[in-house]
């Protein structure tokens, strides 16, 4: 059924479920929120989203009644769209993805509070897992009427990822190979295999399979030295990997600081010393009744 609400001064928006005439206008919606190293969303991703409406790993059994809803204008264009599933163990509501116009904020805040009406006196996590056409986490900085929107609703911004970014384009080719690459059946992708020239062993990472271009480095291990600082090293298999058609490459280190209590962000400072550049931050977000 249809949710009327009005918001400001005359506003009138309705909030009803997806159908398939909405494709076209969620897709803009969703391509206006994309970040710099992430391919766009096709329809055929759409579809596996709309189809599995649950986390990347997530067994479907152990959730239910999924939902994808739309909010409509007094025009009938939709301005935004939100996908989120009840999840059966715990009863805990979760707000997968959500997309809308962002600079109207009270877009986002219709959507945020529909949600929370079909909740009920539920736990809802926002953001908090990956899907197939987005990462976990809210890029606040990006996406800041949505993050004002859940804040102002009582949502608790949780620990999360720095959403570093690296052009490849420009990167001068190696003079020598010192990268064995696997291409895995798994959907990691590439494994990496660093080495000298003589075959001593200096570092592995693993890379996703690209995407237009665009790939997400799953993690990487280097064996340091000091003639050779570990942003080198990761140079070197940067070069590698846009010798190889990667245009652009995103890492997600934690937000978290070091247990350690080193206040110096070193994995911050090797990335961006190799050429990476910090261009958000992803948050889950966490409401409880």
């Amino acid at each position: 059924m249809a949710a009327i609400m009005s918001v400001g001064t005359g506003a009138r928006m309705t909030v009803r479920p997806y159908e398939p005439r909405d494709l076209v206008r969620v897709l803009e919606l969703v391509e206006g929120d994309r970040l710099p190293g992430r391919p766009a969303v096709t329809a055929e991703v759409f579809g596996h989203v709309l189809a599995d409406c649950h986390p990347a790993g997530a067994a479907p059994s152990l959730l239910q009644e999924p939902r994808t809803d739309v909010v409509v204008d007094r025009g009938g264009e939709v301005v935004g769209a939100a996908g989120w599933v009840l999840r059966a163990q715990g009863g805990e509501v979760l707000l997968l993805w959500l997309h809308c116009m962002e600079d109207d904020q009270q877009v986002a805040q219709v959507l945020v509070r529909h949600v929370l009406e079909q909740a009920g006196r539920r736990t809802v996590r926002a953001f908090g897992e990956p899907t197939a056409m987005s990462f976990a986490g809210l890029p606040v900085r990006n996406r800041r009427g949505t993050a004002v929107a859940l804040e102002a609703a009582g949502f608790s911004r949780e620990d999360g990822w720095r959403y570093l970014h690296c052009r490849l384009d420009e990167l001068r080719r190696p003079p020598y190979e010192v990268v064995d690459i696997t291409e895995s059946p798994d959907p990691y992708g590439w494994y990496m295999r660093l080495r000298e020239k003589d075959g001593t062993h200096i570092g592995k990472a693993v890379v996703s399979r690209p995407v237009e271009g665009t790939a997400f480095l799953e993690w990487i291990s280097l064996t340091l030295e000091e003639d050779r600082p570990g942003h080198f090293l990761l140079r070197q298999c940067l070069a590698h990997l846009a010798d190889r058609g990667i245009r652009e490459l995103v890492v997600l280190p934690d937000t978290l600081t070091d247990p350690s209590g080193d206040s110096r962000d070193l994995v911050g400072e090797l990335h961006r010393q190799a050429g990476f550049q910090e261009l958000d931050q992803l948050h889950p977000y966490t409401r409880r009744p």
